[in-house]
Parts: structure tokens; sequence; C-alpha cells
């Protein structure tokens, strides 16, 4: 897997499912760091992120994006 130059994932944690109070934002290397911080598999925070599943346990109270850094 890997990481592209510059890019950096964020994982922003809420406290109800409804995502209006961000508790913490979390930066993240590769989703692959990200799974083993949320206890998951890979793939389920992949799938999650394509919009390719819909959101289920800890992944209720998450938010993911990706922002590629300028430096």
């Amino acid at each position: 897997m890997g990481n592209k130059k510059g890019l950096v994932w964020y994982l922003t944690l809420f406290d109800t499912h409804d995502k209006t109070n961000a508790i913490k934002t979390i930066p993240c290397n590769t989703i692959k760091e990200m799974s083993y911080l949320l206890d998951m598999k890979p793939q389920e925070i992949s799938n999650y992120y394509h919009k390719q599943i819909r959101a289920r346990g800890v992944l209720k109270y998450c938010n993911i994006s990706q922002i590629v850094s300028s430096d």
C-alpha cells in the first residue's frame, strides 16, 4: 500500500452518531495506521471512505478525510 508524498489522512472522532460535536482530530499517514487506532481491518476503513459500505460500529462516530499538504 504505502503513502503518496504529502498525503495526510485525518480521522475525526465525534461524541454522537449525528457528528455535530468533534472531540478529536488525529492525523494518520496511512489507512493501515488508522485501522490500528480503530481496531478494524484496513479494507473496512477504505470501503467506508469510498462509500462502498455504510458506517458500522465505531465508524458511526468517525469522519475520514485526506489532504495533500503543500510541503
